[in-house]
């Protein structure tokens, strides 16, 4: 159930960074730093090489609260699963949009102020004993590539001291250098992940309605409505219509 991961992996691609020449001893310095820097904090950090598809999870004392201790080291993905499993569903739709929308920005900006900002959140994540605490999360660029695209990325999750659930994750993109904090409002676009027509068919296979009856239903053909039902699943990343309607509803979007 993880939306706009096939956004987020577009703006990865779009840096095309196979056509480079990536030092791996670059990577081997930036994994020693944030095992360093999670080992003295005591908190979960994930490097992730957006060129490798690949990430690195380091935990202290938070990642064992988490229940991911003894899970952590190199994963053969670019998205740290075995911590986006344990958030909230509601939350994850948000920090997902989040995500996009802190690379889409960091993208367009020029080289010299990319590493300069941050994408900051709070949200709830599922402990070992599978309770739901709140952390606070930052996303930013650790490391660009030679030619100033999007490389290396640092991620943080540690223990909220307040456990408090807000509204929403409180989204905001951070300028460290100036100070500035940009929040997001991610409503609007929560509402824009499924397209009205995918919102009806869901609520038509919900009542039971097979795709003959919706196509009939809808006045469009049965094979619309299949593509829609197969647009549904990707965008939810589900296996089946059953998923979907369980993720759809986890996540606020019918």
């Amino acid at each position: 159930m993880d939306v706009l991961r096939k956004e987020i992996t577009g703006i990865y691609d779009a840096q095309r960074l196979d056509e480079e020449q990536l030092n791996p001893a670059v990577v081997q310095r930036s994994c020693l730093a944030v095992e360093c820097a999670s080992a003295i904090d005591n908190d979960c950090r994930v490097l992730t090489d957006a060129a490798a598809d690949r990430c690195w999870i380091y935990g202290g004392a938070f990642a064992r609260l988490l229940g991911i201790g003894n899970n952590a080291g190199e994963f053969n993905s670019s998205d740290e699963d075995v911590i986006y499993c344990r958030i909230h569903p509601e939350d994850l739709v948000e920090k997902r949009m989040l995500e996009y929308e802190f690379f889409k920005f960091a993208d367009s900006l020029p080289v010299t102020e990319k590493l300069q900002h941050m994408a900051t959140c709070r949200f709830r994540i599922k402990t070992r004993d599978d309770r739901y605490v709140m952390v606070v999360n930052s996303t930013r660029i650790m490391q660009l590539s030679p030619n100033g695209k999007i490389w290396l990325i640092l991620c943080i999750y540690n223990l909220d001291s307040n456990q408090e659930a807000g509204p929403d994750i409180s989204p905001a993109i951070v300028n460290m250098e100036t100070g500035s904090i940009a929040h997001l409002e991610l409503n609007e676009r929560r509402s824009r992940i499924l397209s009205r027509r995918e919102k009806e068919i869901l609520n038509l296979i919900k009542v039971g309605k097979p795709s003959k009856q919706i196509a009939d239903i809808l006045g469009i053909s049965i094979h619309t409505v299949n593509r829609h039902r197969q647009n549904i699943l990707e965008k939810l990343s589900v296996g089946n219509s059953m998923e979907a309607l369980l993720a759809a509803s986890e996540m606020k979007l019918l």
